[in-house]
């Protein structure tokens, strides 16, 4: 390959990263006015899919793709372990974005079993991975809820899940 060519396809794989990288974008969870209302996230971009967690409305999340048929494939938080599909429809972006009401909840981290912090995890059970350590008195955000009485939480830029006996 020549050197202009080998120069035309490098710059052409640049705009390509690029543009891929531009196609995520943030955006917020609206349920409409009622603060206990939660949009689910699903395992499959289908109302049929198993429900991997309910959030509140003004919940950050990450669009990763246009998943078809008015879904999105999302994200949440920094490590992005926590992920799957929203209706796009309860999702907003931009300056529409800015005017969502925060429902999330202000929690406290404790341990009842009398440690000194706890274990964020990917998803809800002992058994998934760590995402942090969380220090009893730690201030969280409770983001959403499991059907198994847990809830997602917001610790800092991570995102994962926590027993309901944790938080107060």
């Amino acid at each position: 390959m020549t050197g202009r060519k080998m120069m035309l396809a490098a710059l052409l794989a640049a705009m390509m990263t690029a543009s891929a990288g531009a196609m995520a974008e943030y955006a917020v969870v609206y349920n409409g006015s009622d603060p206990e209302s939660k949009l689910n996230l699903r395992s499959e971009p289908n109302t049929s899919a198993p429900v991997v967690g309910q959030f509140y409305t003004g919940t950050q999340v990450e669009i990763v793709s246009d998943a078809g048929d008015g879904w999105s494939l999302v994200t949440l938080g920094k490590s992005a372990v926590v992920g799957g599909y929203m209706m796009t429809q309860y999702l907003r972006t931009g300056e529409a974005a800015e005017a969502v009401i925060d429902c999330a909840q202000q929690c406290e981290v404790v341990s009842p079993y009398g440690t000194q912090s706890v274990v964020l995890r990917s998803r809800e059970a002992d058994s998934y991975d760590a995402v942090a350590m969380l220090p009893v008195g730690m201030i969280v955000r409770a983001i959403g809820t499991t059907e198994n009485e847990y809830y997602f939480v917001e610790a800092g830029e991570e995102v994962g899940c926590l027993e309901a006996a944790e938080l107060r």
